[in-house]
């Protein structure tokens, strides 16, 4: 699952990135910010994989990012 998460987090990033680029090139607003909330909701599903990840590795504290 954890994989799972994080490949969906990088993928929903890219789109992201593609729609924020597409736009701004383009002037159009509603794209761009669509694109901005992908790019956070893909960062949110990324680290909801490394939370995972660490809590079945035993880490203590598996939300801090120092545990990566």
């Amino acid at each position: 699952m954890m994989a799972s998460d994080k490949t969906q987090g990088i993928k929903e990033e890219l789109k992201g990135y593609v729609n924020k680029g597409v736009g701004s090139i383009t002037g159009n607003d509603d794209q761009k910010l669509k694109g901005e909330a992908q790019i956070t909701e893909g960062d949110n599903r990324k680290d909801l994989g490394d939370q995972r990840e660490n809590a079945e590795k035993g880490k203590p504290d598996p939300g801090n990012p120092t545990n990566l």
